[in-house]
């Protein structure tokens, strides 16, 4: 028996492998109710009460409809499946000892297509024929003995939501592994029908390119290179120098035409199976779910009363953040105030005093505010996704994307945008076309992500009123949605620029699966709700303190110098107790570094309606945008505006000029949360264009043109918003 085993599983986009992978490890990664959530290979150790005390690695390969690499997930999978070239096997390929197939039980024909190119590939297979609970209650019983009979592996029903089946299915992979399950003739003729086809009197396509490959070239190798050498992707897969010279040497016209070929007689076979199961008379039949399914389909992917429904969704959304999270954020305010006020009881006056309780609690804290609320949209968008409504408004949105020349593959990213872009850019990697992968790449910093949240509502509850309503919605719900309907309408027009210009290309159709409604999985999705919220607690806890205990020491030092002692019988100036000062900067932030810099600034942020605190704040978050927050009541809290423990929003609500006029206008606060809509004021989605780009140019273009497009766009909404006299 061998000592450590790796387990590899593999399967169509949405078919629950990402959830079958939870459950085998225990891990708690993101599973999405439509496709496109896995994109990277992810590896964990098996449970151990499911070990039975031997080391076993389970490999979670990107979902993919086959094994052709033209898209980067499709070729990561295809590298997991043979295996990566290790120290430990002499720098030689391991492959997987077995691979666990997950498929679909209510999506069986289209599944199957994968099944036969993983079966082409000679890897030791068991088939989880997963969802089996849906496919039930769509009428399709499938019958896992036949399944297995006809395809000569075993196949373990299982419901990976629930963790049915998990046991048996290890048991069946260890057995495989271990020898202990011979290889039977129906795979042995199987694989042979697919490998060596029956002898044609005139060889077709695929026999003409195959017989050019030559001997050499293993069978399994040559239908991988005559699909790579056809979809022009052959730098995608992991050929040897030799090989890839003799694909190359093969005309195009006919890699397109064996590949064809190749692929029809793959769906044969999947014919074949689908027939000796029966399944095609019952398919047949209307399924009383998936009548249910096209019912409510019918309305919420209608090209009006769909797009109805999901504004009106997300108004919903969006008025519920800011209603619900409101006596929570309170409670915190509440905590960060009293653990200021304890704070300062025990240490005294002095600097340390300060950095603690001006930078470090003030900072964080600030920021800390808005967990209830971006908790709450993780909440409200997992709800959906795991209900399957996401999947509609993909669809939907497609037909927005395909008018202006999108590919329609980029919706799941954009749409993963609205939590953090990092993410989100590296799910382009299923978009095959690298021009049309760098369009939505150059499109998804425009998306709202989580940390423009904290920012919105910080403005939207310090410039408008609380309690105003438009009907069932309140205002600050209504700004906040348009904020982001235009991050959204934003990312699309720059896409459909970019396609027609710089990266002129065709778009291709969007395939998209629409999975089953379901019941959203609370237990999993407050999961995922805590470990996105976790995220930005953690980041709250390093690049926010970080960045918070610098600005702290950039706006308190240099002090002021001590005014000089008045002699005695000197006169005494007596200043009007109505006088304007010279100044509204502080003594103890004028003689700073950042008050300096600030003041240098506010010249250019003027005709956009801000201040020199704001410049502050501004330059504070271009390593992460939600540093704005703290930076500004760190500024605050230094400038001595904020001895009465107020909540920073309070705080700016009550700011007024040395005229008396109110410092921070509705106006203004528009303009600025236009300002953060556009600009690009995030380091680590720097680094990840460029990691995916490989090449600078196309980051630093980003994050130029987003900066000046954000400036201007800002300076038009207060100029043109003040000439039609908003203030």
């Amino acid at each position: 028996m061998s000592a450590s085993l790796r387990i590899a599983l593999a399967g169509n986009p949405n078919v629950g492998k990402t959830s079958l992978f939870n459950v085998l490890t225990g891990a708690r990664l993101q599973v999405g109710n439509y496709a496109g959530v896995t994109v990277e290979i992810r590896q964990g150790d098996l449970r151990p009460d499911l070990a039975a005390g031997r080391r076993i690695a389970v490999v979670d390969l990107p979902g993919t409809y086959s094994l052709t690499p033209i898209a980067e997930d499709e070729a990561a999978a295809l590298r997991g499946l043979q295996g990566e070239a290790t120290e430990a096997a002499g720098g030689k390929r391991r492959p997987p000892d077995v691979v666990i197939l997950v498929v679909d039980a209510a999506n069986l024909a289209r599944n199957l297509y994968l099944a036969i190119q993983v079966i082409e590939l000679g890897r030791p297979l068991v088939v989880a024929l997963n969802m089996i609970d849906v496919a039930k209650a769509a009428g399709l019983d499938i019958d896992a003995a036949a399944l297995s009979r006809e395809l000569g592996v075993p196949v373990i029903p299982t419901v990976a939501r629930r963790g049915e089946g998990a046991e048996a299915l290890i048991k069946a992979a260890v057995s495989i592994a271990d020898g202990e399950w011979a290889p039977s003739a129906t795979l042995a003729a199987l694989r042979g029908r697919l490998l060596v086809p029956v002898p044609e009197a005139e060889p077709g396509p695929s026999a003409r390119a195959l017989a050019l490959l030559g001997e050499a070239v293993d069978p399994v190798a040559a239908r991988g290179l005559l699909g790579a050498r056809a979809a022009g992707s052959l730098d995608l897969l992991a050929a040897s120098p030799a090989d890839r010279a003799a694909a190359e040497a093969i005309d195009e016209a006919l890699a397109l035409e064996a590949a064809a070929e190749l692929v029809i007689a793959r769906y044969h076979e999947v014919d074949r199976l689908i027939d000796g199961l029966g399944l095609r008379e019952r398919a047949a039949e209307r399924a009383p779910a998936m009548s249910r399914s096209e019912k409510i389909d019918r309305v919420l992917t209608h090209r009006v009363f769909g797009l109805v429904f999901f504004l009106g969704v997300m108004s919903l959304l969006f008025t519920s953040i800011f209603s619900w999270a409101e006596p929570v954020m309170g409670v915190i305010e509440e905590l960060i105030a009293w653990l200021s006020d304890q704070t300062t009881a025990l240490l005294g006056a002095g600097v340390f005093t300060d950095l603690v309780v001006d930078g470090v609690i003030a900072g964080v804290g600030n920021v800390l505010v808005f967990v209830p609320q971006i908790a709450l949209l993780f909440l409200f968008v997992g709800l959906l996704e795991d209900s399957g409504y996401m999947a509609r408004a993909a669809f939907l949105i497609d037909r927005l994307m395909a008018r202006v020349g999108l590919h329609g593959k980029a919706f799941v990213p954009l749409l993963s945008g609205y939590a953090c872009a990092i993410p989100a850019i590296l799910g382009t990697r299923t978009i095959s076309s690298f021009r049309d992968r760098l369009v939505t790449i150059l499109m998804i910093p425009y998306m709202s992500c989580s940390a423009r949240l904290p920012i919105y509502v910080l403005l939207i509850a310090a410039l408008f009123p609380s309690d105003e309503r438009l009907g069932p919605f309140t205002l600050g719900g209504l700004i906040l949605l348009a904020m982001y309907l235009l991050s959204t309408a934003s990312a699309i027009a720059v896409g459909a620029i970019y396609k027609r210009t710089i990266l002129r290309s065709p778009t291709p159709p969007l395939v998209l699966e629409l999975p089953p409604y379901r019941l959203p999985r609370l237990r999993n999705t407050l999961l995922a709700v805590f470990d996105r919220t976790m995220d930005f607690v953690r980041e709250a806890g390093t690049v926010i303190l970080a960045m918070t205990v610098v600005l702290w020491a950039l706006l308190s030092f240099p002090k002021p110098p001590e005014a000089p002692e008045t002699p005695p019988g000197a006169p005494v100036e007596v200043v009007a107790a109505d006088a304007t000062p010279a100044s509204d900067v502080p003594p103890a932030i004028v003689h700073s570094i950042g008050g300096r810099v600030g003041k240098a600034l506010e010249p250019a942020l003027e005709p956009m309606g801000q201040d020199w605190r704001i410049g502050i704040a501004i330059l504070g978050s271009f390593a992460a945008r939600e540093v704005m927050v703290s930076t500004l009541g760190l500024v605050y809290g230094i400038e001595g505006a904020d001895d009465d423990d107020r909540p920073l929003r309070e705080t700016l609500r009550a700011a007024t000029n040395p005229d008396g006029s109110r410092r921070y206008t509705p106006l203004g606060g528009v303009a600025l949360m236009v300002f953060y809509v556009y600009a690009c004021l995030c380091m680590s989605t720097v680094a990840v264009v460029r990691r995916e780009t490989r090449s600078w140019r196309w980051p630093i273009f980003m994050f130029v043109s987003m900066t000046v497009f954000a400036y201007v766009a800002a300076v038009l909404v207060y100029q043109v918003g003040g000439l039609l006299g908003f203030a």
